[in-house]
């Protein structure tokens, strides 16, 4: 059986508003610090989108959020209907 679930509640709540690859998608921001083997690797910022909303967008796509730009350097689609972009700033 399909995972299916209707995720336009869940972005309206806690989404905002962000530019990939030149669409404006919802999209949940998270720019927290990441570590490595214990120590502190600097920011790991992430915008999770509903797949259908970003089906086509590759490594090297554009971002803005707010005014800051960033560049998506992997993109991983977890099989639920979510994709977990990972972002660099510029």
């Amino acid at each position: 059986m399909a995972f299916v679930e209707n995720l336009d509640a869940f972005f309206g709540d806690f989404g905002l508003p962000a530019i990939v690859d030149g669409a404006t998608v919802d999209g949940i921001f998270d720019n927290q610090f990441a570590t490595a083997l214990g120590f502190t690797a600097g920011a790991a910022p992430i915008l999770v989108c509903k797949t259908e909303d970003v089906s086509t967008v590759e490594q090297e796509a554009p971002v803005t959020i707010g005014s800051t730009g960033y560049t998506v350097t992997g993109v991983e689609p977890d099989g639920t209907g979510l994709t977990l972009l990972r972002l660099s700033k510029t």
